[in-house]
């Protein structure tokens, strides 16, 4: 690998949930999702360092957002934990060869906003350490793993936007019809628990099953997600930027857990324009992004180092 390659800044990605249905609880405790991943181009990126080295190491930078909610411990840290579960799979005998990296973060996706920017960070360093490491693991060994750190990560390491049933792992692979040429994307000074909202028993949790093909097709009329009436109820001013939103954009919806809102947008220049507007009057909005969607596949890791221009 030439020093050039090994300087590249990688994109992760990031997603939406265009819809979110929950529907029902399983035996094993999980709920039982039906959902549809749609990859956005935009997202954390990152740098890796990997010859000569042992052990682990991740360092975070600020990008479009601060780093204040890195973990306090390696061990607590996603890239990190990402790092050391591929290290189990390094075959005894090359056990003599230094399989170590030194990995920087640019932060660009909130956390808690609902956008998997955690679960994408640590699906590129899968991928990229799978490769430097030359452990030629099959895509679905990756996902195996993955899905260990977060139900959402075999969606980035397959790097296509996907129908997911299960807890979010059982992905196919697939596009809407009327994909709109970008979203709208708003962060507003909140972000969401999780594992609150799935305990809540106001959730919305026995929605029947839909035919994939139909709720692709009428993901905006159709389908809902379940944690947006908790999410707007519970938060006024939330509420109000999502009506907000709703006149300006004519849709609106939470993505994920929250408390991320998006709306798809024709084109660059509108959603910016929407944005702006909504910002000068909601102090709530603490910034927006336009991205477009991500068509292309994700998987081949180098190429995708390269086109990712140095900052």
């Amino acid at each position: 690998m030439t020093a050039a390659e090994a300087s590249c800044w990688v994109s992760a990605g990031c997603k939406l949930n265009l819809y979110l249905h929950v529907n029902g609880r399983r035996r094993d405790g999980y709920h039982e999702l039906q959902t549809h991943f749609q990859l956005l181009d935009y997202g954390d990126e990152l740098r890796f360092e990997t010859d000569d080295l042992e052990g682990i190491e991740v360092e975070w930078i600020a990008g479009d957002e601060p780093v204040d909610a890195r973990p306090a411990q390696a061990e607590d840290d996603l890239l990190y934990r990402a790092a050391q579960a591929l290290l189990g799979h390094v075959p005894e005998s090359d056990q003599h060869q230094r399989c170590g990296a030194r990995i920087i973060l640019r932060k660009n996706v909130p956390v808690g906003g609902g956008l998997g920017g955690g679960s994408a960070a640590a699906a590129r360093v899968l991928l990229v350490l799978n490769e430097r490491w030359g452990l030629h693991l099959s895509l679905d060994q990756l996902c195996r793993i993955g899905v260990g750190l977060g139900a959402d990560v075999p969606v980035f390491l397959r790097g296509r936007s996907a129908t997911a049933h299960g807890i979010g792992d059982l992905v196919a692979p697939s596009e809407i019809p009327d994909l709109p040429v970008g979203y709208l994307v708003l962060i507003p000074r909140r972000s969401a628990s999780t594992a609150a909202l799935f305990g809540s028993p106001a959730l919305e949790r026995n929605t029947p099953k839909h035919d994939d093909a139909r709720l692709r097709a009428r993901w905006r009329s159709e389908g809902f997600n379940a944690f947006e009436p908790l999410a707007l109820a519970s938060d006024d001013e939330l509420a109000e930027l999502h009506a907000a939103l709703v006149k300006q954009a004519r849709f609106a919806r939470l993505t994920g857990s929250g408390a991320c809102l998006f709306a798809p947008v024709e084109s660059p220049e509108a959603g910016r324009r929407i944005g702006e507007a909504l910002q000068a009057r909601h102090p709530i909005l603490r910034r927006f992004v336009v991205a477009a969607p991500r068509v292309a596949t994700n998987q081949d890791v180098s190429e995708t180092g390269r086109r990712v221009a140095e900052k």
